[in-house]
């Protein structure tokens, strides 16, 4: 009956180590999948309230930028008035540049994107609050466009490939080992 409930023990485990290898790709090829024209960071940045000379967006991408005559980056005003910006495109960072904001209120941000790295349009809507009074944004360096800027962190992905596969290898080694038993 012991050899019966260890075979069934092992099955189990088994069946769980091959569900969390599985569960650590699909995490690693679902933050593979969704990186495309990903905006990391921008100045200024999405619900913030800024103030002071604001002429521009900067945003910084996960992945290179293509320039491209299409690439588009429009500024709403308040009122709802749409404007594109002059757009300059540098690896990864994109810039937008308007006329120097000078009513306050809430401004919205829509961008349009080739991405370098698959060649997918990739689009986004964020909005930011315009207030003389406030400090003003902290703009992005330059070497942003190098994508040097990353969000500090490692993703979930890999956090499951460092963790996960070690584990579940010394774990399957551990179960399947043969033994040298004493027999009773």
């Amino acid at each position: 009956m012991r050899v019966r409930t260890r075979k069934a023990v092992a099955l189990v485990v088994a069946i769980a180590i091959v569900l969390a290898l599985l569960f650590s790709l699909l995490a690693v090829f679902n933050d593979t999948a969704a990186a495309h024209a990903e905006m990391r960071r921008s100045g200024p940045k999405p619900d913030q309230v800024v103030g002071g000379m604001v002429d521009r967006v900067e945003m910084e991408f996960r992945e290179p930028i293509q320039p491209h005559d299409s690439n588009g980056v429009a500024l709403q005003y308040p009122d709802g008035t749409l404007t594109l910006t002059a757009i300059e495109v540098d690896g990864h960072l994109v810039w937008g540049s308007f006329d120097p904001l000078t009513e306050p209120g809430r401004y919205k941000v829509i961008w349009e994107l080739l991405d370098q790295s698959d060649g997918d349009w990739a689009t986004e809507v964020w909005e930011f609050t315009y207030d003389p009074a406030a400090a003003p944004p902290e703009w992005l360096p330059e070497s942003a466009a190098e994508g040097s800027g990353g969000d500090g962190g490692i993703s979930g992905g890999t956090v499951a490939l460092i963790v996960i596969i070690p584990v579940a290898v010394v774990l399957a080694g551990w179960l399947f080992w043969p033994r040298q038993g004493i027999a009773r």
